[in-house]
């Protein structure tokens, strides 16, 4: 039997998946409450319209991604690693050095966005390449909050200091950096684990229920937790907050989520990750109501933000795992990755109407809602013995 150690098992494929998953493929959303502050502050512009901009960045993002999931199996990831990261750089350097209206800005956001998608895809991709997804996934997601301890205050700063202009050179100095890994990247499929795979599920495993329900629950997920992301720099305003304590609040809350994953490492030796992917989707949902109605509450947004963050890593690393083991090939995980950003793509446009309208209130009501489907629709899964847990073929000391 196999043992499940602490370490990584390959720490040059998590390094190349880590970096072209969330250090470049999503690191717009990881950033995206700093950046919308900056251009609200910067341009003037709206809730509604900052929420537009996310959303046809993303819109990109989803449809790259997309497109390449099925094709991430040919041994072409390299050659689109490398056209991504040249064309992330290249759209935020002419967004940081050039004065543009709000429609060419939005067509540039759209084309890093595409370059983000082949990024993302390719990164999802690597996790199936891991013998154990579950603890990679684990790993990857501890790499993650480790690197957003750091970059939050950075990004924080940099925007006080130079408005929307830096954050835009800031994530092109960013993407360089995560581009570095392309030479740890793999550029097909482990051949041993995807014939496994194939063995058990079939070629058409993108379109089994199992399948298409964590494409379901990955839409519906990243909808829901992109609504109060969306605002989270605001809420912070609100609460008396300035932008460095904000982005020191900011590194607090990825510092202190790192236990996450952490924990996760350790409960899915002892609980079915069906149990855990019900609770960790469904207390996200509440930990973001909690700050998203915080209603200038210090301690209340704080505390919110901080463990709805915690178990938000958790959530995010299940997900990842449970469709990196289902389909070893990468097609699944790279879906996945579409799908969660499908629900991404939603939520910016759809979150700042909300508030516009209603105020933050009605952004709680939608979380809450959006809740309630992701639960429901995972128990409806579990009922129907469709979707596998995600150490179900990992063997454990």
């Amino acid at each position: 039997m196999a043992k499940r150690g602490f370490w990584p098992e390959n720490w040059g494929l998590l390094y190349s998946a880590f970096a072209f998953s969330q250090g470049i493929g999503l690191i717009t959303y990881w950033t995206l409450p700093i950046l919308a502050g900056a251009l609200m502050s910067g341009l003037g512009l709206t809730t509604t319209q900052v929420g537009l901009l996310g959303t046809i960045e993303f819109a990109g993002l989803f449809v790259a991604s997309l497109l390449l999931a099925p094709y991430v199996d040919r041994g072409v990831r390299k050659r689109v690693a490398g056209i991504s990261v040249a064309l992330i750089i290249l759209i935020n350097v002419a967004c940081a050095l050039l004065e543009l209206g709000f429609s060419a800005l939005a067509s540039l956001r759209f084309v890093a966005g595409i370059g983000a998608g082949f990024a993302l895809a390719v990164g999802n991709a690597t996790i199936a390449n891991a013998k154990d997804a579950e603890r990679f996934s684990g790993h990857l997601t501890i790499a993650l909050v480790a690197f957003m301890v750091i970059v939050m205050p950075v990004f924080s700063r940099v925007s006080e200091a130079y408005g929307y202009t830096g954050v835009f050179a800031a994530l092109a100095v960013t993407v360089a950096i995560g581009g570095l890994s392309i030479l740890f990247l793999p550029n097909e499929p482990n051949a041993e684990l995807a014939a496994e795979s194939s063995a058990a599920s079939g070629p058409s495993v993108l379109l089994s229920v199992a399948g298409l329900s964590i494409l379901a629950v990955a839409l519906l997920f990243g909808a829901r937790d992109t609504l109060p992301w969306l605002v989270a720099e605001q809420l912070g305003v609100d609460a008396g907050m300035s932008l460095p304590e904000i982005g020191d609040l900011f590194s607090l809350m990825y510092a202190a989520s790192i236990l996450g994953p952490l924990l996760l490492l350790f409960l899915s030796r002892r609980f079915a990750g069906h149990t855990l992917l019900v609770w960790t989707m469904g207390l996200t949902g509440l930990f973001a109501w909690m700050f998203t109605v915080s209603d200038g509450s210090y301690a209340q947004f704080a505390v919110g933000i901080v463990i709805w963050a915690t178990v938000y890593f958790m959530a995010f690393a299940l997900l990842n795992a449970v469709a990196a083991t289902i389909d070893r090939t990468g097609r699944l995980v790279s879906a996945v990755g579409s799908s969660f950003i499908a629900g991404v793509t939603i939520a910016p446009f759809f979150g700042g109407y909300l508030v516009d309208q209603g105020g933050y209130a009605w952004l709680g009501i939608a979380e809450l809602a959006l809740t309630a489907a992701v639960v429901g629709l995972i128990l409806m899964t579990v009922r129907g013995s469709q979707l596998p847990s995600p150490d179900a073929s990992t063997p454990q000391a």
